[in-house]
């Protein structure tokens, strides 16, 4: 497999995170991974164990809250099995919120991971950004809550300004969040369940293009990279692509009189 410097060197650290969990016999956690990381963190693994490794026995993956896209993982020693549950891993949740809400600027996603670098925390550091608008559509800033290593939980509760807004930072349980994903609808038909076929109607570009994104390595299906254009989707099926989002696959059978399939794709919003 070919893999640039930098994915040869966290391949690497994934293979030495293995090795010490298998000959000490502990779980030993990673940092947060993206997508990226985690298919390398993917074959890593195959290379230790085969293609029989598993999920829940040979590693767990996890977030802070069911639907992260950043995660930990926890590689596990075989011979103990999984004795591992979500608490044990080294992650909190910080919330951050306006001091005054008529005084804010309406932030998003850069602007909390904007201040989060400029405190020299690295990405690896910090998992996802689940960023709320303020009550019924207002334009006013909600609050955000940032999933992050529970060493850094000091360190980012000092925060105190984001851009013009002055916020408040601190450390709150998992569940507080309430996070529930949301959607906007894309609709059309398309000839088949193919990847590259969904792929184009839900990104809005060529069939071409769509493949192109597929061979680069540019689209994620259920967490895993897929080279596959032809791949068939199932209901429930969620797909990434660099540059353009996230989106959940949600088949219908009806046929137009052309023998087209008409199909509903939501995107995260």
């Amino acid at each position: 497999m070919h893999h640039l410097k930098e994915e040869q060197m966290l391949y690497q650290h994934y293979n030495d995170l293995i090795q010490i969990s298998y000959q000490r016999g502990i779980p030993v956690f990673s940092q947060f991974a993206g997508l990226n990381d985690m298919e390398l963190c993917f074959q890593a693994l195959q290379s230790f164990y085969g293609n029989h490794w598993q999920e829940g026995k040979h590693a767990i993956f996890y977030g802070g809250y069911p639907e992260a896209e950043r995660k930990v993982i926890c590689f596990l020693p075989e011979e103990t099995g999984c004795n591992i549950d979500y608490g044990a891993f080294p992650i909190c949740c910080i919330r951050i919120v306006p001091a005054n809400k008529k005084f804010s600027d309406n932030l998003n996603h850069r602007d909390y991971l904007g201040a989060v670098m400029n405190l020299g925390i690295t990405r690896n550091q910090v998992g996802d950004i689940l960023v709320k608008r303020g009550e019924e559509g207002s334009s006013l800033s909600g609050s955000a809550y940032l999933f992050c290593q529970k060493d850094k939980a000091g360190l980012l509760s000092e925060i105190t300004r984001i851009r013009h807004t002055t916020v408040k930072a601190c450390e709150v349980d998992f569940s507080e969040t309430g996070w529930k994903p949301s959607f906007s609808e894309i609709t059309g038909s398309v000839s088949s369940f193919r990847l590259d076929s969904i792929l184009s109607l839900a990104t809005k570009i060529s069939r071409a293009q769509s493949l192109a994104l597929i061979q680069a390595g540019s689209v994620f299906l259920n967490g895993r990279c897929c080279t596959e254009n032809a791949k068939k989707l199932v209901a429930g099926d969620v797909f990434s692509v660099r540059g353009y989002g996230k989106f959940l696959f949600d088949k219908t059978n009806s046929l137009s009189k052309k023998g087209r399939y008409h199909i509903i794709v939501k995107q995260y919003i």
